[in-house]
């Protein structure tokens, strides 16, 4: 926004809250100063700037992932231009995880040292004596923000895990033919999120923050369901034209034999 920017010079810092931001307009009163999420006006009222702590005010880790452009910059009408820069497809951090999530799988003890390979550089004062599958999560999370595609990510998690036999951290040992029912992606879901299937109910604006079982898989677009024209194509479970006496293509074969 042009009226704000972001001031502070701690590299050393990691996460930043909107209260980090500053007021740049050296015409105003509040030049210099920090937002604040509520203040008292001069009539002495209690002024909320942001009711909405999901999508507009909030704290967030702070990554050099986001690159400036000030020839394409347009401050006078707020259209500041930027975009992510190189983003990495593939990096040698991202395969100590995966060897680790693998050696969990077969029950290799060594995955511990593969995720406190990745500690040790980043200088963390913790190191694991042992992980599981929500340790190797957790550190995907860290690792890879900003990198990896996390929904899909969680979702391969859950399908391996439920081939592998192998419990979460709950103890919990998943059915591959069921994940609509009940994954590793849905316990993550429940246990690390702030918002999603609260009590109270979080309500922004009127929209309710809600995630079910069946989420796990997306639906299938209708468009795709109605060019099927000679075989009826399956709809996910829990959505919209689910029909369950529809049998599943499990081959390209099965896919294209109606065309």
């Amino acid at each position: 926004h042009p009226d704000v920017e972001f001031l502070c010079k701690d590299n050393k810092k990691k996460q930043y809250t909107m209260e980090d931001i500053k007021y740049n307009v050296k015409s105003s009163s509040w030049h210099g100063k920090n937002l604040m999420k509520s203040y008292v006006n001069e009539t002495g009222e209690t002024v909320t700037l942001c009711s909405d702590s999901i999508r507009a005010w909030f704290g967030w880790p702070h990554y050099k992932t986001w690159l400036e452009s000030p020839q394409d910059n347009g401050v006078s009408d707020n259209n500041y231009q930027g975009g992510f820069g190189d983003m990495y497809c593939y990096r040698l951090a991202e395969t100590y995880l995966l060897r680790a999530e693998a050696k969990y799988y077969l029950g290799d003890p060594t995955a511990v040292d593969d995720v406190n390979i990745l500690r040790k550089r980043a200088h963390c004062s913790q190191l694991y004596d042992k992980v599981d599958i929500d340790d190797i999560a957790d550190e995907r999370a860290r690792e890879l923000y900003l990198e990896e595609w996390r929904f899909t990510e969680l979702n391969r998690i859950s399908y391996c895990l439920a081939l592998s036999g192998k419990p979460d951290k709950t103890g919990t040992v998943y059915d591959k033919d069921k994940l609509y029912e009940n994954s590793f992606w849905w316990h993550r879901i429940c246990d690390y999120n702030n918002y999603y299937n609260k009590n109270p109910e979080v309500q922004i604006k009127g929209r309710k923050y809600t995630m079910g079982k069946h989420n796990y898989n997306w639906p299938i677009p209708q468009t795709a369901i109605d060019a099927n024209r000679n075989a009826k194509l399956y709809q996910n479970y829990g959505y919209d034209g689910y029909d369950a006496s529809v049998d599943v293509w499990k081959t390209w074969e099965e896919a294209v034999a109606d065309e």
